[in-house]
Formats: C-alpha cells, structure tokens, sequence
C-alpha cells in the first residue's frame, strides 16, 4: 500500500504494467478508498481493467489502450482528489476475488 500524488498515478500505471506478471494485479483507489480501478494481466500482452465507483466496467486491452482509459477513469473517478491510494495484489485468480482491508476505528 502506497500513497501517491495524482499527476504521477497514470505514469505509475505505466511503469507497474511493464514489470506485471500473470496473476499480478494493482488496484487504485481514491483517499476514501470508496472509488477506483482494478488493473490484471490476464494474458501476456493483454491487461484488464476494472473500474468502479461513478461508473462500473470492465475493459480488455494492451498496453495503449488501458492507459487510455486509465487517464479517463482517473478523470471520471477522481474529480477533486489530490492523493491516491495503490495496492498491489499478486497471484489473484480473478479480480473479483479482491476483498478490501477492513478500515478499523481509533475509538
């Protein structure tokens, strides 16, 4: 888990999808981790991107066209934020199967 400024998610994404093996998903979510997109390689050229919160879809495609809809879903997704949250998941047989830390309360 790792916070990031906004302006560097999309090249972030970028570099993460260059290094990703099979089963290899990273998942980014907004500061109130309620909003966000799932990235997975599921071939060896061919990624899928899981985007949820004001819109829910999936889309399959290389490398340009994820980052394409990346820098739409960042848009979309991310209205007024100014940090965002990155969790990287390895040997994940589906994205479906991702379950959210729990948030856990001081009080």
């Amino acid at each position: 888990m790792s916070k990031l400024h906004i302006g560097q998610v999309k090249s972030s994404c970028e570099r993460f999808m260059k290094t990703m093996q099979l089963g290899d998903v990273f998942e980014v979510l907004t500061f109130k981790k309620d909003r966000g997109f799932r990235v997975a390689k599921s071939t060896n050229d061919k990624f899928e991107i899981m985007q949820f919160g004001y819109i829910e879809k999936v889309i399959i495609g290389d490398v340009a066209e994820v980052g394409k809809v990346i820098k739409k879903a960042l848009k979309v997704e991310f209205p007024r934020s100014n940090m965002a949250w990155i969790y990287h998941h390895n040997n994940v047989e589906s994205t479906n199967d991702i379950v959210p830390d729990p948030q856990y309360s001081l009080f």
